[in-house]
């Protein structure tokens, strides 16, 4: 019985590119960088974030503006002094505690920015891209600096 050599030659063609994907697919994560998988009702921050500036200068109008804006947006969870305790908190789930300085460094601006701007699902935190300008944002992040111990 004679093969059709374009049928042959088709088989080994995909044999030969789904060996590659497979190895692509199955390798092993290299040591000490575990894979985070998607979390889609997670943080939202683009790669590149913690090398974000903020853009807003800061002075003390701008930190008075930053309360401001804090009393009216994020005090009702994160509390009055920013150690996760406001009347709306979940208690389930408390958020961050703004005055923990070690957190900085895990927090640059950037980060900062784009946790108040996207927000997430779960758990919650609300997205403030409806409700602030990006400088109004930028604004928030140095006034949360200032909570940090």
């Amino acid at each position: 019985m004679r093969r059709c050599p374009l049928a042959v030659l088709v088989v080994v063609a995909l044999t030969l590119l789904a060996i590659p994907a497979r190895a692509i697919v199955h390798s092993p994560q290299p040591a000490g960088s575990a894979a985070r998988p998607a979390n889609p009702d997670g943080w939202q921050i683009p790669p590149g974030a913690a090398d974000e500036k903020n853009p807003v200068a800061v002075n003390d109008k701008v930190l008075a503006k930053g309360k401001a804006l804090y009393q009216a947006n994020c005090q009702r969870c994160h509390g009055a002094s920013g150690k996760g305790d406001g009347p709306d908190a979940d208690p389930e789930h408390r958020p961050d505690d703004l005055t923990d300085a070690s957190r900085a460094d895990r927090n640059p601006d950037g980060v900062m920015f784009h946790k108040i701007w996207n927000g997430r699902r779960k758990p919650k935190m609300p997205a403030f891209k409806a409700d602030l300008t990006r400088d109004e944002a930028w604004t928030v992040v140095h006034f949360a600096k200032t909570l940090r111990k």
